[in-house]
């Protein structure tokens, strides 16, 4: 019998863990040529078994604002009970536990038994999550009537899994997470059943052979339009001499490749960088154009997702851009992650009525840089080449992390959400200096205070506040009334901060929103009456009538004299937790949605010492999905998939121990 050790997991700013008094894998030598699931011998391994022991010490009912909140010992840490915190849904202990399983490993069989369900009944209802946006209008997202309203059970059932096909560490993984819920809710009874103990049997098989074979011809494929590959041969020269195999293709040679696979051209991309992975091992891909100057046409084309959570409280968003379409190649039995499970040429779509299946885990380290004429790119090169040439580790500037941020929202417990968020990231990266630029009564964010802070340079930046396609601001603590001045486009040619480029991640709505047009402003704003206002773009998404060429982090990524090396940032609304709904003493600000996301990507430098910007924001993507994602949780789905990285996904941040000073040219 093989010992199958059930270890810690360490995610984000919490930690999640499995209570099992045993966890088995098990050979058998059951299986048949042909079974119950339909698996042929010859593809797949013999049956292996997961059995896992879980025991919960008897609930704590803790009344709360009217409401009811319960604790489970065996869902705590450090006096933290681990909470499913899934916005306007009741929030539940939950114990999670993640296993990394052979690449294209095929789940054939959960089952389980419990002991009797003892049967508490509330004081009051049980609390709900609550999420906060603010865009055009503030939206917030209160209790979930559906489920309040309902006879049946929340949720549905004691346990929830989920697999995933993604990359860690470079290797491709199938990923299997099991969610047990020691309790569930009855709202139209107010009360809760309870399970002390729970066995969970999983059975699955390995592929007989590796689906992807072991190959290293290349680490980056280059993905860009033909008018720009001559100048990008510097930057693939450049990445060979550090050790970064680089191949170039330009979409052209792309499309005539696939001309049989692959139903229009984002699609044939995607199927491109499956045979790149599968041919060559490739596993950073970095797209190299955006649309083409100001047009309607793409340099590169896009995806938009349309996932739409209106039910779960957002304004209308019919769409949004995401990258992470090329980034997820494989389902978690190796299979092709197409977006459009029913064929019906409508990519991510999940509304009322429809849901295609999505894995989401990324399997390739995915960034662009939606350059749209050659000078901008000539600008992201030289930058890349400059940063990367010398090790910027050992200098003073580096160390510092530059802080910007205020009170986000206005609420009862007096927090202020962009000190808590910032104090937090502090922590996650201690052998930082910290830089703040706070808005309050005696201090503003605008064009002084932010570039006065990064002449000072800093390996990275954090902006927590909101945000729209050419503006980032936050609320002048303490009261969240007032705005800041804010940081805004037109303020980034005067930054000036040279080579001290620091890594940015910005919290905020459509920051990222690369599909910004002149064409499509003077439209909509022809459309409007020429009133400079609130409008809609032909797409449906909200536009907030201002005057801009390209989004805010890709003005700030592209800047010639400063600005940032890459930007994270959101192509559609943004969201955070509001208040403190599982009473742990933590804002929930910073325990779900955006807030978790940006401090889980601070954390993966700060104090885990990865270095590889692409490979860490993907982990960062992992680790949001197996902590929240679950079934029905389509905001979970929209923060992963417009995410955007702004920058090169092989880039080495704070750059090679190595001074290589040679002229690429």
């Amino acid at each position: 019998m093989e010992k199958f050790v059930n270890k810690t997991i360490v995610i984000g700013i919490v930690v999640l863990f499995s209570i099992s008094s045993g966890i088995n894998v098990i050979g058998s030598n059951l299986i048949k040529k042909t079974n119950n699931w339909g698996i042929e011998k010859s593809d797949f391994s013999d049956i292996k078994y997961l059995e896992l022991d879980f025991s919960f010490s008897d609930p704590e009912i803790v009344a709360y604002k009217n409401y009811s909140i319960i604790r489970i010992n065996e869902t705590n840490h450090n006096r933290i009970v681990m909470f499913d915190l899934n916005p306007g849904k009741p929030v539940l202990p939950v114990n999670i536990s993640v296993f990394n399983l052979e690449f294209g490993s095929k789940i054939l069989d959960i089952n389980y038994e419990h002991s009797p369900p003892i049967t508490y009944d509330l004081p009051n209802k049980m609390i709900f999550c609550k999420a906060t946006s603010d865009g055009i209008k503030t939206v917030n997202i209160g209790m979930d009537n559906s489920i309040y309203e309902n006879d049946e059970p929340y949720p549905p059932d004691w346990i929830e899994s989920h697999t995933g096909g993604g990359i860690i560490q470079k290797e491709h993984t199938t990923f299997f997470i099991l969610r047990v819920y020691p309790v569930r809710y009855f709202p139209t009874e107010d009360n809760v059943q309870f399970i002390k103990t729970i066995t969970v049997n999983i059975s699955y098989v390995e592929p007989m052979k590796p689906l992807l074979e072991d190959t290293n011809r290349y680490d980056l494929l280059i993905v860009t339009p033909g008018e720009f590959k001559k100048q990008l041969q510097t930057l693939a020269c450049h990445k060979n001499h550090n050790g970064v195999k680089t191949r170039i293709s330009t979409v052209d040679e792309i499309y005539k490749t696939m001309y049989w696979q692959g139903r229009d051209k984002a699609e044939k991309i995607k199927y491109y960088i499956k045979t790149a992975i599968e041919k060559w091992g490739i596993t950073h891909v970095l797209l190299a154009g955006g649309i083409k100057g100001q047009t309607l046409r793409w340099n590169i084309p896009v995806r938009y997702s349309y996932v739409d959570p209106t039910e779960e409280g957002e304004t209308t968003e019919k769409s949004f851009l995401s990258d992470l379409y090329y980034a997820d190649i494989y389902d978690s039995e190796g299979n092709f992650s197409s977006w459009d499970s029913d064929f019906d040429n409508k990519f991510s779509v999940w509304n009322k009525t429809l849901k295609d299946e999505m894995d989401l885990y990324p399997d390739v380290y995915l960034g662009r840089l939606p350059c749209r004429n050659k000078a901008e790119l000539k600008i992201m090169i030289d930058k890349i080449l400059n940063y990367e040439k010398t090790d910027k580790t050992n200098k003073d500037w580096f160390n510092n992390l530059l802080i910007v941020a205020g009170d986000s929202y206005e609420d009862s417990y007096g927090f202020i959400e962009g000190v808590l968020v910032s104090e937090q990231a502090k922590k996650l990266m201690p052998d930082f200096d910290y830089i703040e630029v706070y808005a309050n009564q005696t201090n503003d964010i605008n064009r002084k205070t932010v570039n006065t802070a990064l002449r000072k340079g800093g390996g990275f930046a954090y902006f927590c506040g909101h945000g729209s396609i050419r503006t980032w601001s936050t609320h002048l603590a303490p009261d969240a009334e007032e705005w800041a001045t804010g940081y805004n486009v037109e303020d980034m040619k005067y930054s000036r901060n040279k080579g001290k480029l620091p890594v940015t991640v910005v919290g905020g709505c459509h920051n990222g929103q690369f599909d910004v047009r002149l064409t499509n402003i003077i439209k909509g704003i022809f459309e409007d009456g020429l009133k400079y206002f609130q409008k809609k773009s032909p797409r449906g998404q909200w536009w907030s009538g201002e005057w801009s060429t390209n989004c805010w982090a890709w003005w700030f990524t592209s800047q010639k004299k400063g600005g940032s090396i890459a930007t994270i940032a959101n192509t559609g609304l943004g969201y955070h937790g509001s208040a403190d709904q599982d009473n742990d003493s933590i804002a929930d600000y910073i325990e779900i949605l955006d807030g978790w996301l940006e401090l889980r990507f601070l954390e993966i430098y700060g104090t885990e010492g990865r270095d590889i910007l692409g490979e860490n924001h993907a982990d960062t993507i992992t680790s949001y999905l197996q902590r929240f994602i679950g079934d029905g949780h389509k905001l979970d789905v929209k923060m992963v998939q417009q995410w955007e990285l702004f920058g090169d996904p092989s880039l080495k941040i704070g750059g090679y121990k190595s001074n290589t000073n040679l002229n690429y040219s």
